[in-house]
């Protein structure tokens, strides 16, 4: 097992390096001068070349490369072009509310989308089972930013019962900052005004990103959980006389868990994806409009500090879905 674990992390870490080395020719080769950029569209040419110096970008590429990996491995990410900020405090002002978003989002398909995948398992070819393909087939089909539009123009535009954005209420103060949720610091510190005002404003953008990995992990449960069903270990314990809610959540769906998990971690990733046009659409403060401003100006260090941070929490999670694979299934074991 410790074996394994290390392998992976070699792995993980091969990876993460391969990716700052793609993601910083990529940035380096794009059209833009990043030193004009920084400087100011009013800047004279003598202060262009000045902020070229003062970043590094007038030495050769690879010698920029081997300065920014090994600021990198001190824990620099080096200074916003944009904000003029170390690049790790723009991430720290940024990363907890796209964790929060992710969080939320992430806790609402799973914890719908696997009953739901179960009652259409159950009652197949029943009208609840259509009703349920139908809503799986709208939420892979469905673009993200058009649902979010959707959601806007319904529940913001006509009928007023959600805000069009932001994290909480302007003329209500945020929660005292412990975790940097404002959900969970809400409710330790029982804030209850602050508390409603962020689940009012979490609402619409969670569902937004959650509701098409809701679809696909829905339907892998039925799919996944069907064939589990027509084992033969399945008629035997039936044939036993146990309670058909024992045989399906304690023989059936632990032994048709391997697949769910694995692509409940791939959405996971792919919520990294649609966490940017999210928070665009919805004025979300996270670190999908942090990425849009760095993009759009050419922050050449803000885009590699959150490729990278991306990378980590998707390989991070990956790496979890498999030691979970051991504890739904023991008899799985990694050498």
């Amino acid at each position: 097992m410790w074996a394994y674990l290390l392998r992976r992390l070699g792995y993980t870490l091969l990876t993460l390096w391969g990716l700052t080395l793609i993601t910083f020719v990529l940035t380096r080769v794009v059209p833009g001068d990043p030193a004009r950029i920084a400087a100011g569209p009013q800047a004279r040419q003598e202060q262009v070349e000045q902020v070229r110096r003062m970043y590094g970008l007038d030495k050769p590429l690879w010698v920029q490369y081997g300065i920014y990996m090994a600021n990198l491995l001190r824990g620099d990410f080096g200074k916003s072009l944009w904000s003029k900020r170390p690049v790790i405090d723009d991430l720290k002002a940024y990363f907890l509310p796209t964790m929060e978003l992710g969080l939320t989002a992430g806790l609402m398909f799973f914890c719908l989308g696997v009953p739901l995948g179960i009652l259409s398992a159950v009652y197949r070819n029943s009208p609840l089972d259509h009703l349920s393909r139908l809503f799986a087939l709208a939420g892979v089909s469905l673009p993200v930013f058009i649902f979010g539009l959707v959601l806007q123009l319904v529940f913001y535009k006509i009928l007023g019962w959600f805000p069009a954005g932001g994290r909480i209420d302007p003329f209500i103060p945020p929660p005292r900052h412990l975790t940097g949720f404002y959900l969970l610091d809400s409710l330790i510190t029982g804030n209850w005004r602050a508390l409603v005002s962020s689940l009012h404003h979490i609402f619409l953008p969670a569902v937004t990103l959650a509701y098409g990995s809701l679809a696909v992990v829905s339907r892998m449960t039925r799919a996944s959980l069907l064939e589990v069903l027509g084992q033969d270990y399945i008629r035997t314990a039936r044939a036993k006389g146990l309670a058909e809610r024992v045989v399906l959540l304690k023989h059936a769906l632990r032994n048709a868990m391997v697949p769910i998990l694995t692509i409940t971690g791939l959405q996971i990733g792919s919520l990294l994806g649609g966490v940017l046009l999210v928070e665009i659409i919805f004025s979300w403060p996270g670190l999908g409009t942090y990425a849009y401003t760095a993009v759009t100006v050419l922050d050449v260090n803000a885009i590699m500090a959150i490729t990278l941070v991306t990378g980590i929490l998707y390989t991070g999670v990956n790496l979890l879905v498999d030691l979970l694979y051991t504890v739904v299934d023991p008899r799985i074991r990694y050498r």
